[in-house]
């Protein structure tokens, strides 16, 4: 089985997902259902939680839209889930299958190539979230 990270980055506020190399169906449905738990047991004080995936390590991935919504439907209709940012690879295809299922969902989403706009962007559109940029990205 591929590995994969999923932790707090700041607690209770955003999540940092690293994904695998390789990704199917079954590893996607089970870190989502570990995105969607930790979502959910969130402290209530604060109302949105935002998910920061790096995909620097993607190598293969499901390409079929449909397939990959079904599998994010539960993810992307929480009522709590802020902004979703992917960040780390630069591949059209990922680009366009992840903005297409955002679409489809209506959800906040932004894509960027380096960590350092993706840190940017959510610390722009949540100012109440600390300096991303001061955090470690260990895995």
């Amino acid at each position: 089985m591929a590995e994969y990270d999923i932790k707090w980055f700041v607690d209770n506020r955003v999540i940092m997902a690293h994904f695998p190399a390789g990704l199917d169906a079954d590893n996607l449905t089970e870190q989502f259902d570990i995105l969607i738990n930790m979502i959910n047991e969130a402290d209530d004080k604060y109302p949105l939680v935002h998910i920061l995936m790096n995909g620097e390590d993607i190598r293969q991935y499901p390409k079929q839209v449909a397939k990959i919504g079904n599998i994010m439907k539960s993810l992307l209709e929480n009522a709590r889930l802020g902004w979703i940012v992917l960040y780390g690879r630069d591949d059209r295809m990922i680009k366009f299958l992840s903005t297409a299922i955002a679409g489809m969902f209506k959800t906040r989403f932004r894509f960027f190539y380096n960590q350092e706009e993706a840190f940017a962007f959510l610390n722009s559109v949540d100012e109440n979230l600390p300096d991303l940029s001061k955090y470690q990205t260990t895995r």
